[in-house]
C-alpha cells in the first residue's frame, strides 16, 4: 500500500508540472527571434576597368531588399560604406584596384527586421605595374554568320597573351566562359541569336600577373522574326575575296559595286505572304571579232536576266528562297543569312569577271562571293 501511495504521489507531481505551461507568461523582450533568412552564395568579380566590382548572391527567402557594406580589407563592420539594392546583384564603382576590398551583404525583410551579415568576400588588389589594361575593345556579330562574334582590342603594353570572358547579358564576371588568345582578335562561335551577350578582355602578362578586366561590350540579339524580315531590300555590296579593277583606274576593290554600275538598283522583295521577287543582273565578258584585224576583242559588259520569283521561308536566321531556274527548269533553293536588317548570300569558289593584272584584259576569276542586301 505504501508503494501505491508513493506512485500516486509521483503521478500527481508530474501532472502538476504537465499542466503548468508558459502560454500565459510574457515573452522576454531580450529574446530576439529573427525570421529574416540570410542570403547565400555571395560572390564578387575581379576588378573591372580598374574601379568596379560586381556582386551577386542568392536570396534567403522573403526579403525585399539587401544591404551591402564594403571597405578596404580589414575594415570593421559598421564603419564601411553601405548601399541598398532592390535586386540580388550590385555594381560597386569608384574603387581603387590598388587596394583589396571586403564585401558583406544582409537581407532586409521589413523596416525593422534584417538578417545577419554574410561575408566577407574579398577582392584582392591588382598588382600589375607592368601589365596595362587592353584598350579599344570591340565585339560584333560576323557579317555572314551571326552566331559568330568577332572580338578585337589593342594591347595595353608589351603583353602577348589575353583572356576573353563572355556570357549572356548581365552575367556575373567570373561565371562566364573564358577563352585564351595570343592575337589581338578572337572569333567566338556558337553564340545564340535569341539573346544578347557581354564580352570582357584582360591582358595576361605572366602566369600569375593579369591586368584588370576591360568591358563589358554588349552584342545584341538578332531581331529577325517573320513579321520583320518581309520588305524590300537593295543590293549594297557584291564582295569578292579577290579584289578586281573592272574600271581599269588602277585601284582594285573587293566590292564590285565600286567598279561597275552593272549591279546598281538590284532588288529583292519578300512579300508578307511568303512569296518573293528579285531581279538578276551582273557582268560578263563579250567576245567580238574585229573585222579589220580578225582578232577577238574582249570587253566587259552588263547583263540583265529575267526576274526570279518563288517562295521564302525563315528558320531561325536562315532565309531560304525556292524558285524554278528559268534556263534549266530545275527547282533551286538559295539560303541567306539574316543579320540585323541585311541579308547575306555567300558563294564559295564562284566565278566572277575580273581583269588581268598586267594588261587589264577581262578574265574570269574563281573566288568566294558575298552578296549583301540591305532593307529599305
Amino acid at each position: 500500500m505504501k508503494n501505491i501511495k508513493y506512485l500516486i504521489g509521483i503521478f500527481l507531481i508530474l501532472t502538476a508540472f504537465t499542466f503548468t505551461s508558459c502560454e500565459n507568461e510574457p515573452i522576454d523582450p531580450a529574446i530576439n527571434i529573427n525570421t529574416c533568412d540570410e542570403p547565400s552564395s555571395l560572390q564578387a568579380s575581379d576588378f573591372v576597368n580598374n574601379s568596379i566590382v560586381n556582386l551577386t548572391w542568392s536570396p534567403g527567402g522573403n526579403e525585399t531588399s539587401w544591404t551591402i557594406e564594403y571597405g578596404v580589407q580589414g575594415f570593421a563592420l559598421g564603419t564601411g560604406t553601405t548601399i541598398v539594392s532592390p535586386t540580388n546583384s550590385a555594381t560597386i564603382a569608384g574603387l581603387n584596384s590598388g587596394n583589396s576590398y571586403s564585401f558583406y551583404v544582409k537581407s532586409n525583410c521589413s523596416a525593422e527586421e534584417s538578417s545577419q551579415w554574410v561575408g566577407p568576400v574579398t577582392v584582392q588588389a591588382v598588382v600589375n605595374p607592368n601589365c596595362g589594361n587592353p584598350t579599344n575593345l570591340t565585339a560584333s556579330r560576323n557579317a555572314t554568320q551571326n552566331t559568330t562574334v568577332n572580338v578585337a582590342w589593342a594591347a595595353g603594353g608589351t603583353e602577348t597573351s589575353w583572356e576573353i570572358q563572355y556570357g549572356t547579358t548581365g552575367f556575373p564576371l567570373g561565371n562566364g566562359i573564358t577563352v585564351a588568345s595570343t592575337t589581338l582578335t578572337k572569333e567566338i562561335t556558337d553564340i545564340a541569336t535569341t539573346g544578347g551577350y557581354d564580352f570582357y578582355v584582360r591582358a595576361k602578362c605572366t602566369a600569375t600577373e593579369f591586368s584588370s578586366w576591360v568591358g563589358p561590350i554588349n552584342v545584341a540579339a538578332v531581331n529577325n522574326t517573320g513579321g520583320t524580315v518581309a520588305g524590300t531590300y537593295r543590293l549594297t555590296a557584291f564582295n569578292t575575296s579577290v579584289p578586281t579593277d573592272l574600271n581599269n583606274d588602277g585601284t582594285a576593290s573587293v566590292n564590285q559595286m565600286n567598279e561597275t554600275a552593272c549591279m546598281n538598283d538590284m532588288f529583292l522583295t519578300l512579300n508578307a505572304n511568303n512569296t518573293f521577287v528579285s531581279d538578276s543582273k551582273g557582268t560578263d565578258i563579250d567576245f567580238q571579232v574585229d573585222a579589220a584585224t580578225g582578232e577577238t576583242v574582249e570587253t566587259i559588259t552588263c547583263f540583265t536576266d529575267p526576274d526570279l520569283s518563288g517562295t521564302w521561308t525563315l528558320s531561325g536566321n536562315i532565309l531560304s528562297l525556292t524558285y524554278t531556274d528559268p534556263e534549266t527548269g530545275d527547282v533551286m533553293t538559295d539560303s541567306f543569312n539574316v543579320v540585323g536588317n541585311t541579308l547575306v548570300y555567300t558563294i564559295n569558289d564562284g566565278a566572277v569577271v575580273g581583269t588581268e593584272v598586267t594588261t587589264g584584259a577581262p578574265v574570269y576569276l574563281t573566288c568566294d562571293i558575298s552578296l549583301i542586301y540591305t532593307k529599305q
